[in-house]
């Protein structure tokens, strides 16, 4: 019985050592197959762009290919609910806007909740901009107010949908402008800045990356830029408050974020690359060029911090806009 047991042992251990070195190296060897980043709004917007730029980034920093999956509708939820309930194994990561976190104000049931997903960095701040569209009779701030306050609900406004960032900013706008305008969401900003081009609808507060080349081609007439500061890639467009507007601020931003009870391993990996791509020069060229800015590198609890403080800030302007989701 004990020569059975010892050559059972001696056929079984070795095979034991193997199969364990071989956990141990799978565990380290994160990412071994491609990632999924999902981009909740529709390709072509002013998300995508930022997003298929940043994944080539990480894509390179990791050796492996970072595949942009699309999911839009439902203000930017459908997606986010995807990533919520994939498996929490850093291979399925949710490429977050600011319409992240106007979703708890904005829909009266989501179908995840916030702590579903985990915070992994913040990629960059989004500057956004109030454009016309050239037969609007308006060319500066203070005349289009005056415009829309003569001629209250004529004029119309496009957004990337109900809830998103550029829904939310538009109704700022209208809400400090002391106005009235026909909100008209569509399924991503692709399709809204096509129809503002093609005069379907007036103005809409957009990301500046997508309006800057229509502008400079004079297809749009931008207004003021949301921010603080004024854009270096036009230097000529006022800010909102400067124009008009004293105070007024807001922008959109992106942000990295994986499903709940992903190991703290891949959490702080996935950190420590995505900061050194975003201090990279490739990817600091592609913001000057689409106006956006670059936060300080943040730990993933500095991500979620502001990620919180971001919800806090905006819950009360949705509320009283009565922004709510059909």
């Amino acid at each position: 019985m004990q020569t059975i047991l010892r050559n059972t042992f001696s056929v079984l251990f070795p095979a034991f050592l193997v199969t364990g070195a071989h956990c141990v190296m799978a565990q380290g060897a994160y990412p071994d197959h491609p990632i999924k980043l999902i981009v909740p709004f529709s390709a072509g917007g002013g998300t995508d762009v930022v997003a298929r730029a940043f994944a080539k980034g990480l894509s390179e920093k990791l050796k492996q290919p970072v595949i942009v999956d699309n999911r839009a509708g439902a203000g930017s939820t459908i997606g986010t609910d995807l990533v919520a309930k994939s498996a929490a194994d850093g291979y399925t990561l949710l490429f977050a806007s600011a319409a992240y976190s106007f979703a708890p104000a904005v829909y009266a049931k989501l179908p995840y909740a916030l702590e579903d997903l985990t915070a992994i960095a913040v990629v960059n701040s989004t500057p956004l901009m109030l454009a016309v569209n050239p037969t609007v009779p308006a060319k500066d701030l203070r005349s289009f107010i005056a415009l829309l306050k003569q001629q209250p609900g004529k004029f119309n406004f496009a957004s990337s949908g109900v809830g998103t960032t550029l829904h939310i900013a538009a109704e700022h706008f209208v809400r400090s402008a002391g106005v009235s305008a026909q909100h008209i969401a569509y399924k991503g900003e692709a399709p809204a800045m096509t129809d503002l081009l093609g005069g379907q609808v007036s103005f809409m507060v957009g990301q500046a990356s997508s309006a800057v080349q229509y502008v400079k081609t004079g297809r749009l007439i931008a207004l003021g830029v949301t921010t603080p500061k004024r854009l270096a890639s036009l230097p000529d467009v006022p800010t909102l408050a400067e124009a008009g507007l004293p105070g007024f601020a807001a922008y959109g931003w992106n942000a990295v974020l994986a499903p709940k009870g992903t190991p703290r391993a891949i959490v702080d990996k996935l950190n420590h690359e995505i900061n050194a791509v975003i201090a990279s020069a490739d990817l600091q060229k592609v913001f000057a060029e689409l106006g956006l800015d670059r936060l300080d590198p943040a730990t993933p609890e500095g991500a979620a911090s502001f990620i919180a403080a971001e919800t806090t800030k905006w819950t009360p302007v949705i509320r009283a806009a009565g922004v709510k989701a059909d």
